[in-house]
């Protein structure tokens, strides 16, 4: 079975895209389809938090490019 996930991209390109996954893909999977550092991001579900080694519902997902500075 394969799940679909809308994901919007916060400070990366491109800003918006539609996977069709595996069944039991993690959100570490998707980031590295995106070849995006896990550390330099946050990823959201209905506006939380989701561990990266959650596996992926089908729906909508977030991920945001965390920035610091000092």
């Amino acid at each position: 079975m394969k799940v679909k996930v809308k994901v919007s991209l916060v400070g990366f390109e491109p800003k918006e895209k539609e996977l069709i996954l595996e069944e039991n893909s993690t959100y570490l999977d998707i980031l590295n389809i995106f070849s995006i550092n896990p550390e330099s991001v946050l990823i959201l579900k209905d506006g939380s938090p989701v561990p990266l080694d959650d596996v992926v519902e089908e729906g909508e997902i977030k991920i945001m490019k965390v920035i610091s500075g000092g």
